[in-house]
């Protein structure tokens, strides 16, 4: 039955070459419609994203950052008319760049926490966020505004954060220690949620440099009233 079906389709007279052209035609107009519609649309979300990543941008010590999003026109495809580029400049002075080009490793982390803190707003539904490590290498201050904007992600979606810095484990809503376990045969992991407020005090100040040292522990202290305090 396939190979009779697959013949009477060679052989249909209906199928002529104009008509196939005429078909064709239709098709491309369609799809050059659709990505002319495409096309606004990414205009209009390309001058929103460049303004809303600004703003996401400057509270993680990153004040004069330039960033733009731009639009290069391409052969009209599945994927639209344009291809999107980001272009970055984290510094006075410095021409804008492809983001790949020109961030440093603690930048293009901030900047792709700015980034999910954009889209976290645009979406309806909730989603889990992974970020692993996206702290590493950032200095106090600037850990200290990545917890906090963690944080403002979290009211809308599930974050799962790996971090080594109490100034953004303290702000977490539930705080886990994940171990690693040697012996001779294997390499084992644990997970232990640290839902004890003494237990979670004490690892917050061994990442902070000193489990039973006095003031490492009055540090953890701190950072856990201070979180506990600006609690939305």
């Amino acid at each position: 039955n396939s190979l009779q079906a697959e013949l009477d389709t060679l052989n249909d007279a209906d199928q002529s070459l104009e008509a196939l052209e005429e078909q064709t035609n239709t098709a491309y107009n369609t799809l050059i419609a659709a990505c002319e519609t495409l096309s606004e649309q990414r205009q209009q979300a390309a001058t929103q994203l460049e303004k809303q990543l600004i703003a996401e941008l400057k509270p993680l010590a990153m004040e004069k950052v330039q960033f733009q999003c731009t639009l290069t026109p391409i052969s009209p495809g599945a994927q639209g008319a344009e291809q999107v580029n980001y272009y970055f400049s984290p510094n006075p002075g410095e021409a804008l760049k492809p983001l790949s080009e020109t961030a440093s490793g603690g930048e293009m982390s901030r900047f792709l926490l700015a980034l999910k803190a954009c889209f976290s707003q645009a979406e309806q539904k909730l989603q889990t966020l992974v970020f692993d490590e996206i702290d590493t290498g950032v200095s106090g201050r600037v850990a200290s505004a990545i917890g906090q904007k963690l944080r403002q992600i979290a009211q809308q979606q599930q974050v799962l954060c790996v971090t080594h810095q109490p100034l953004v484990a303290a702000l977490a809503d539930v705080h886990f220690r994940v171990q690693k376990q040697f012996s001779s045969s294997r390499t084992t992991v644990s997970v232990m949620c640290l839902a004890d407020p003494d237990t979670r005090r004490n690892e917050l100040a061994q990442l902070a440099g000193g489990e039973h040292d006095e003031n490492a522990i009055a540090f953890a202290e701190s950072l856990l009233k201070q979180a506990h305090s600006q609690k939305p």
